[in-house]
């Protein structure tokens, strides 16, 4: 079988993916309960990551002239070692030395990484195949995801935090060979920081930004409450999460071929439904830990089917963009501000003495933007006029 280049880089793209999940599988879902092992309270931890999506923000548009200076594919593998290093300074992020260092990498790492690496798979992808493309992405993840928490969570708790982070770095660094056989992919002009703010799409902006808004609270302050949910253990959540994982990823291949079988006009409607469900079970769930786990599973299975279906609308409409770097910068932008104010929105409700599991609620409040930016064109979506981005996670 003979592949065109598109699909060849597709794949390309997806190897790397595969053992950057694998990285991102054994430790990143215990960040913020190393933090909390660390001694940071749950409101403390959540401002962290206030503090991080804000520099983020910050950095976002000073790091155009570095990937305008040395081209979008090489800031993409800059940007791909710089984000790998970010676990190494987590093993004394308890010192403020340790925590400004983790913030700089992540945030600068991550500006230059993120927009280039979705913009190439807008661009690569697509054709009539983009639900199967990344819902087949999802099931290569399954063995990822069934197997690399419970890894992590036995590392971190039999050996540690340096060397669980350690590995993590080295398999980071490997996943970026891949990334070094990429041809030359055509993302459009690196825009200057005026040409960035102009021509925006504003449904998707408004999508990435109600996403954020959303992840805050189950992305990021929900592991949080996991974690003491299952008495604190790196093994108890490790295991929750990959069941949840496996869940997720299977339910995320069902819907991948149903989007591109036309049905994306239904499965919005379900999948607003059951993010619902999710948080509302989320928010109840403080009475017994295997009603957390419950909880999280279905997050898990609803997350796998809202994912293809926001980064199928994200990946065509960057790609009829005409310049997918610029587009996702855009919107990735917005991304960061929903997920901010949303971590601000969490910690308030933990401040404020209510019970800590209350922190996802507002996570709710994004869900009627979401179910209309997703909606198929005809039924609720619009694009500006000025989505001829003539430039562009």
């Amino acid at each position: 079988m003979i592949l065109d280049r598109a699909e060849q880089q597709f794949r390309l793209l997806t190897i790397h993916n595969m053992i950057w999940a694998l990285a991102m599988s054994l430790v990143g879902g215990f960040v913020g309960a190393h933090l909390l092992q660390m001694g940071f309270s749950v409101a403390q931890t959540l401002c962290i990551y206030a503090l991080l999506l804000a520099a983020r923000c910050g950095v976002r548009l000073a790091v155009l002239p570095i990937v305008r200076r040395i081209g979008v594919q090489s800031a993409l593998l800059l940007g791909a070692i710089v984000t790998s290093l970010q676990f190494l300074p987590l093993i004394y992020v308890n010192h403020p030395v340790g925590l400004t260092i983790w913030v700089a990498l992540i945030s600068l790492g991550e500006c230059i990484y993120w927009p280039i690496y979705h913009a190439a798979n807008a661009t690569c992808g697509g054709n009539g195949r983009r639900g199967r493309q990344i819902a087949l992405r999802q099931i290569g993840n399954t063995a990822i995801s069934l197997f690399g928490p419970v890894g992590g969570g036995l590392l971190l708790t039999h050996c540690g935090p340096s060397p669980a982070f350690s590995l993590a770095t080295a398999l980071c660094l490997v996943s970026i060979v891949p990334l070094r056989r990429l041809r030359r992919i055509d993302l459009g002009p690196v825009p200057t920081v005026r040409q960035s703010v102009y021509g925006i799409d504003h449904s998707a902006l408004a999508a990435f930004a109600a996403d954020g808004w959303i992840s805050a609270g189950c992305g990021i302050a929900w592991p949080l409450i996991l974690f003491t949910a299952v008495g604190a253990s790196y093994e108890a959540m490790g295991s929750a999460s990959s069941a949840a994982s496996l869940a997720g990823s299977l339910a995320g291949f069902g819907c991948g071929v149903a989007i591109d079988r036309g049905h994306r006009g239904a499965l919005t409607r379900w999948v607003t439904a059951g993010l619902l469900l999710g948080i509302a079970l989320r928010a109840t769930a403080s009475w017994a830990p295997w009603a957390a786990i419950g909880a999280n599973i279905l997050g898990a299975v609803v997350g796998g089917l809202y994912c293809p279906m926001l980064m199928s609308t994200i990946y065509d409409k960057a790609k009829q963009s005409g310049s997918a770097y610029r587009f996702h910068l855009a919107i990735e932008a917005g991304w960061d501000m929903g997920a901010l104010l949303g971590c601000f929105a969490a910690a308030l409700v933990v401040w404020s003495g209510a019970p800590v599991t209350l922190a996802v609620l507002p996570s709710a409040l994004g869900l009627a933007v979401i179910n209309r930016c997703l909606r198929p064109r005809g039924q609720g979506i619009t694009t500006t006029a000025g989505m001829a981005l003539a430039g562009a996670g």
